[in-house]
């Protein structure tokens, strides 16, 4: 298992190009994309001080993700005399395909199919 702590400090790291999304989740999104999530914590505080002269606002948030990375195998399966391509084409339109080989001549094809599958 693993940690990956993320910050943004203050609303102003909003993007306002995407509907007000902050960047935060952009970033969140971006580093789980390919990791197998765990949970995700989440706080934020916001801070204010004020006198006659001046006020601020500061806003934080702070996110921990804990996440294990995926793990994939890499498997082969193989297609002895088949007549159509149809259980071809339907096994690799639901599998990651990495190479597709052919060997023999003919009516007596052998395919033989390498995919990477995630644990």
């Amino acid at each position: 298992m693993k940690v990956k702590i993320m910050h943004q400090v203050d609303w102003r790291g909003w993007d306002d190009r995407k509907g007000k999304i902050p960047i935060l989740e952009d970033q969140i999104n971006k580093f789980i994309a390919d990791k197998e999530v765990i949970d995700i914590k989440y706080s934020n505080s916001i801070s204010m001080a004020a006198n006659q002269e001046m006020s601020d606002t500061d806003h934080d948030e702070s996110v921990l993700i804990i996440y294990e990375d995926k793990l994939s195998t890499i498997k082969q399966k193989t297609f002895e005399y088949v007549s159509n391509d149809s259980e071809i084409n339907d096994f690799t339109r639901k599998h990651d395909v990495i190479k597709i080989e052919h060997f023999g001549a003919l009516d007596d094809v052998t395919t033989i199919i390498t995919y990477k599958e995630e644990k």
